[in-house]
């Protein structure tokens, strides 16, 4: 992960002008959970892939983006949620097992298991592609500014802040984002910020953020194939 001080990424961005895909912890953890969630949809792995490489082309026409925050909440919670994967992978084979059993006694017939996703490893290497995507970003530490202007979020309730869930660490994280498009503008750069946390971004909280965006040329997308859709400018 390479790291930067916000003046030196912004000075790289500016210098080498390209989309700036700005990601969430929760965007990058998905492609982890993407197996055991109806919400996220099973080509989400398939699109992050296709991204990284992408962002790896010269020139460059994709720049990945986090906040250091990301790095770190994603360091916190990884592991937890491949055991997670782990745990409902065991209970799907347990189930089918269980159905084919059923299915034998009822009928006399053998059927075959097919293949056992317990035993292909899966959730480690979505932990593994979730962690590439991770390792090829820009990371830029927030500065005080960008926690000040956090913190101002805080107060006045302003998504993705909310009475009763104050969410400091998001709103630094989406604080670093917004700097980003004031200070490229003049760049005319895709700029897009992209988390699945729609219960704090989305329109259910104040609105969400779609309008702060609009007024400095972001987009928001909430997955993996809206990112998609949005560089093959289809939405």
């Amino acid at each position: 992960m390479p790291i930067h001080r916000y003046d030196d990424a912004l000075l790289k961005f500016q210098q080498e002008p390209a989309t700036v895909l700005y990601l969430d912890t929760c965007i990058l953890l998905d492609i982890i959970r993407s197996p055991i969630r109806d919400t996220i949809a099973a080509e989400s792995v398939q699109f992050a892939k296709f991204l990284l490489e992408r962002s790896n082309h010269k020139p460059k026409s994709l720049w990945l983006v986090i906040s250091e925050t990301v790095a770190l909440e994603w360091e916190e919670h990884a592991d937890e949620i491949v055991k997670e994967v782990e745990r409902e992978i065991l209970k799907l084979e347990s189930k089918r097992s269980h159905m084919l059993t059923a299915a034998k006694a009822a009928t006399e017939i053998d059927y075959l298991h097919g293949q056992a996703v317990n035993r292909i490893n899966l959730a480690q290497t979505l932990k593994a592609i979730s962690k590439s995507v991770l390792d090829t970003c820009i990371v830029i530490p927030p500065e005080n500014e960008h926690s000040l202007a956090a913190m101002k979020r805080v107060k006045k309730y302003r998504a993705p802040a909310k009475r009763g869930k104050a969410e400091p660490k998001d709103c630094e994280i989406y604080e670093v984002f917004l700097s980003l498009c004031r200070d490229l503008q003049e760049k005319e750069m895709k700029l897009i910020f992209a988390s699945s946390n729609t219960n704090d971004y989305g329109e259910k909280n104040s609105g969400g953020i779609e309008q702060e965006l609009s007024a400095v040329k972001a987009k928001y997308a909430n997955c993996w194939n809206w990112v998609n859709a949005i560089l093959e400018e289809r939405s």
